[in-house]
């Protein structure tokens, strides 16, 4: 059996086209011999979608939700290393613009506040001459930390709040 013309009009403009075509997805779930019949017959009469339809909308829905945390998960920490960066850079400005005894002050402070083992790590690199690029990121992070401190102490200023 198929559709007629008027049959199908009436349909699209008595129903939500949002329906209509939720239930033309839906029918390939159906086993419906005449899928046109069946999509006017589900609609007038206001079936349930088949349920594998809904499970897989569903499943649908779910991946889309993971993919928008996901993607959101991505954008987050891409703004947290923009942050970061621009700190990195804004502190080592800061640390640039101090004098050379100020400079000197916060070598010491940051060497001091080295974990033990970090410590021993840099007394045997200053021995040898050379330090390893772990202990150099180390060091670098304990000297931001540093100025943060002293510029929330009013020790030193931020240049870059002028």
């Amino acid at each position: 059996m198929n559709v007629s013309k008027v049959t199908a009009e009436n349909l699209i403009k008595n129903n939500n086209k949002e329906l209509i075509t939720e239930w033309i997805k839906a029918v390939n779930y159906s086993n419906a011999d005449n899928k046109a019949a069946y999509i006017v017959k589900a609609i007038r009469e206001n079936w349930q979608f088949p349920e594998e339809y809904l499970k897989e909308k569903r499943e649908e829905e779910r991946k889309e939700e993971e993919e928008k945390a996901e993607y959101n998960k991505i954008k987050n920490q891409e703004e947290k290393n923009k942050k970061r960066q621009e700190e990195i850079k804004r502190i080592g400005e800061i640390y640039n613009s101090l004098n050379s005894s100020q400079q000197e002050e916060i070598k010491i402070e940051t060497e001091n506040r080295l974990p033990d083992f970090w410590k021993e790590k840099f007394n045997r690199g200053r021995v040898k001459g050379t330090t390893s690029k772990l202990l150099e990121v180390v060091l670098e992070e304990k000297r931001r930390e540093t100025i943060k401190e002293w510029i929330e102490s009013g020790r030193i200023e931020d240049i870059n709040s002028k």
